[in-house]
Formats: C-alpha cells, structure tokens, sequence
C-alpha cells in the first residue's frame, strides 16, 4: 500500500539526528531483530524490505556549528528522496544552537543582540554550506518573532523589537542570495507575531525573496490557527507568491488527521494557479514517542467525531518478562510492516537488577518506525474518507469548513468573508502562539 497519494498534502516525518545515527549502523552482534531484517530496512526514505517514503524533514539545528555530521541523511542517496533542510530558526532563536559564541541563551539588550548576530559569520557560512549540501528544499534562516512574546523570555533577542528581527532577517535573506548557488531552492520562511499586522509587515519586507518556495512558521502558520494561516495564504496568493517556480509551501510544526485535511484543501485550491504546487507539514512527534517517552501509536478509528480525529499513544510493553529469547510474545499493534514482524523481546533486551530500562536505542528506533508509519497512513486515511465523501466518518464542522476553504478561495472579497467567520475558524483550530 502506498503512503502517499500526490493529490494529498505532504508529510515531512522530522527526522531527528538520535534516529539517522541509529538507523545508519550495523546491528550489533546477537541482538535480537525480526528475523530477515538489518537496521537499514528502518531508514524508510530509502528502498529498504520493511516500506518506503520518500519525504523528510532534518534540521540544521541539531548539530553544532561546524561539524560534517555522517548518519543516514547525511549520506542519503538523492535520488530516493526529497528533503526539506530546516534552517535551525528555532536553535538560534532560544540561543542554544551549538556552536554559537556570541548569541547566547539569555535576554540581551536589542543592540547587544544584533551586534551577536553579526559576529557570527561562521556559523551563517556554515549553516548556508550545510543547507545547500544537504537539502532539495532549504529554509531560510529567520529571526522568529516568538522570540519578543512570554515564550521567548529567555531568547538573546527577547528585547529586539519586531522590525529589528525583520530587519535581521532580510540581511540574512541577502547572504543567500548573493552567496548560494542559483539552482539551490530555498522556501522563504514567512513568520508573524500576535497580530495579523506583524504578517504583512513580515510578508511585505521578505516577499521580494523568490527562489522556490515559501515556508509558514509562527503565527503565519499553525499558531496564528486556521483563520490567520487562511488570510496569510490568500494575501500571497494575491500577490502572485504561487506562480510557476514557486512550487512548495511547508507549513511547520504541524501534525494532526485535522491539518493533514484542511491543507490538502488549501493545496487543491492553489493547484488552480500552480498544478506543480506541494503543500506539507512536519513534526517530530512520532520520534518523540518513540524515543523520549517510549510509547507506541494507534491508528485512529474515524467518526462524526472529533475526538476519533486524534493518534492516541500508549506505553509500550517493558520489564524484565519480556526478555526472555524463547518468549514469542507479539508486539500489541501489528497494523504497521515493522510491527507485523515484531515481538516484545526485540524490544525489551537488557535486564538485569542494575539496569534502569530494558529498552536500547534499537528498541526506540523500532517504535519510531511503527509511529512515523502510524502517522502517515492516518493521514492518509483522512484524506481518503474526505475523498471518497464519506460523512459518516468525518465530523459535520470539518465538512463545514472544507467547504468554507473552497469558497474562500474562489471569493473576489475574501477578506470580508474571512472575518465574518473568525469564530467558525478558532473552533475548528484556533490560535496557539
């Protein structure tokens, strides 16, 4: 069964570094594995024996400034795969990026702070040459407005006003364009504040960037919620953002049956002007699951309701009795590839009265698997029910408002209609930043 259907927008599975290093190692010696498979069948953007998908999203901010990083997106085989190379936008703006030396983790004066930003040749130098090295897509590399609000309290640039950030942002924008290759694609990362102001004051600094694409982050994307996410896209749109060239939109942080649906409308509807057009989302959540909190996910079971339009998590099984090798008991949810194969004692291989957990890294790289797996077929699922009209199994609100997304979008006033249905919009996904 294929995971993706191109008519549907695209899941960016974030890969993080924890999960590329595993994945791109030989196994070790007598540790338990489903029979047949090695730990490169788990690196799913490439062919491999378990399923293959071939969309990614890795993150220049998980490394440190300088380094050459070698795991299994970094020496991917192009041709498998499309990988969207984020920026670091969010390392850099809490300061923790690795590597800085002068834009550090604490609230500095608004000079002080762009003063430490300048200083930083290197690592723009070395974030520029690791985008274009590793990326199809690249972010470019903003200065988040989140970074002035209560979240970015402890942000270097938490004094910074919203034009210094923009102002910031553009320098930035023009290193890339006098520095970078031509044919390199970078999708312009549009950001807002708490106001619909800050993402035209945004759009209209940063617009004139136009080298593949566009990236919506902040209160320009998912946070501002449906309603500002609706009125950014329409307003470039407008502006002629979506013609033929600009050819992928990534919405981030994002990654719910929910969104997967309202922003396959919203593809469909820009694929009127631009049929090339890709809209996709990402998170890092199925690697969380896996990995930090050890949890296992569930295919939803859709309905008329919205409760069902959820991907429930639950421990996976651990203690000392599943260690046992001749024990044959199975892994509880056997609707993934890996999962079919899996049984709990290739999960659980450490015991023994000092050992914490009986997890190793293997064991979260196995449940990775099985959630990234779990996420893409329930978005797929989603847009197959909307597809087929399907009303039994899709709240009466979410064909609302699909609908409302159509009529937006075919709308000579658009923005009247728009703020007519502010409520109707936060109650389907409201503001988050």
């Amino acid at each position: 069964m294929s995971l993706h259907n191109t008519a549907y927008a695209t899941y960016l599975p974030a890969v993080n570094d924890g999960y590329a290093l595993t994945v791109g190692k030989d196994l070790p010696p007598n540790r338990r594995f489903p029979s047949g498979l090695f730990l490169k069948d788990l690196v799913f953007w490439e062919q491999n024996s378990l399923w293959h998908y071939p969309y990614l999203l890795h993150s220049a901010g998980l490394y440190a400034v300088g380094s050459a990083p070698m795991n299994a997106v970094t020496t991917r085989d192009k041709t498998q795969s499309v990988l969207v190379a984020d920026s670091g936008g969010y390392q850099i703006g809490r300061g923790t990026l690795n590597g800085l030396y002068a834009v550090k983790r604490s609230a500095m004066s608004a000079s002080s702070a762009i003063a430490a930003w300048q200083s930083e040749s290197l690592a723009r130098r070395w974030l520029l040459n690791w985008l274009e090295s590793n990326g199809d897509y690249a972010m470019t590399i903003d200065m988040p407005l989140w970074a002035t609000s209560e979240k970015g309290v402890n942000s270097p640039f938490h004094n910074c006003s919203t034009q210094q950030l923009i102002q910031m942002t553009v320098s930035n924008l023009n290193l890339i364009d006098a520095f970078t290759a031509p044919s390199t694609k970078w999708l312009n990362v549009i950001q807002g504040g708490s106001t619909t102001a800050s993402i035209v004051e945004w759009w209209d600094a940063v617009k004139w960037f136009r080298r593949g694409g566009w990236a919506l982050a902040g209160s320009a994307g998912t946070l501002g919620g449906l309603h500002h996410l609706l009125m950014t896209v329409l307003l470039m749109r407008d502006e002629g953002a979506f013609t033929e060239g600009q050819d992928w939109l990534h919405v981030l942080g994002v990654s719910t049956p929910l969104w997967s649906i309202l922003l396959t409308a919203i593809q469909r509807n820009l694929r009127r002007i631009n049929p090339c057009l890709v809209i996709s989302f990402d998170s890092s959540s199925p690697f969380l699951q896996g990995s930090r909190f050890e949890d296992l996910c569930h295919s939803p079971k859709y309905s008329s309701d919205k409760k069902t339009w959820t991907i429930a998590s639950s421990p996976a099984p651990q203690g000392p009795s599943y260690d046992d090798p001749s024990s044959t008991a199975p892994f509880p949810n056997q609707q993934s590839p890996i999962g079919k194969l899996l049984q709990l004692n290739h999960l659980n291989v450490r015991s023994g009265m000092w050992e914490k957990r009986n997890f190793d890294s293997i064991s979260n790289a196995i449940l990775v698997n099985h959630n990234v797996w779990t996420y893409l077929d329930a978005f797929k699922r989603a847009n197959d029910i909307v597809s087929s009209g399907r009303t039994d199994c899709i709240p009466s609100q979410f064909v609302e408002c699909l609908e409302l997304i159509d009529e937006l979008f075919l709308s000579n006033d658009w923005l009247t209609l728009l703020e007519k249905k502010v409520t109707f919009l936060n109650s389907i996904a409201p503001m988050g930043i």
